[in-house]
């Protein structure tokens, strides 16, 4: 990696790309979703995709670097929160690094679930930097005839 001279006018171009990520991610955030600030204090919202199948729907969120010791997922009033923590390397001190690029800190999801989500039997897994949330849907319920009683 080549030492570079500061520069005021990169510094603002990639400014105006955060920026520009910041409204991408909002004007396109999909249904269900809610900012990692509603949720509390997080500096920074992992990437996430949420896939629908036949009997369930599967969250993926990118998330290399955090172990599973530093993810917590928790289902609360119909939401799926998922938080955790992306730590410093502890080995590189602050000042020694050139260039940070990869979001550091605590983050945090939250994700309004279908009523079909079957609550308790949500499973998770951690595999190669990316977790993967899976919820089964409840089987579909057959119409049943209601009686009416007199009195």
């Amino acid at each position: 990696m080549a030492i570079q001279r500061w520069d005021p006018q990169r510094d603002m171009i990639e400014l105006q790309g955060r920026m520009n990520r910041l409204f991408d991610d909002a004007l396109s955030r999909s249904i269900g979703s809610e900012p990692a600030e509603s949720v509390g204090s997080s500096a920074w919202r992992p990437p996430v995709d949420l896939i629908e199948e036949p009997a369930r729907y599967v969250l993926r969120a990118d998330l290399p670097g955090v172990g599973a010791s530093d993810i917590e997922i928790q289902v609360e009033d119909g939401k799926l929160f998922l938080r955790g923590e992306r730590r410093q390397d502890p080995g590189v001190s602050r000042e020694s690094y050139l260039r940070v690029e990869r979001p550091q800190g605590r983050f945090a999801l939250q994700i309004t679930l279908p009523p079909s989500v079957r609550h308790t039997a949500i499973r998770a897994t951690h595999r190669n930097g990316v977790v993967e949330v899976l919820m089964p849907k409840r089987k579909d319920e057959p119409p049943s005839r209601i009686e009416v009683s007199s009195h």
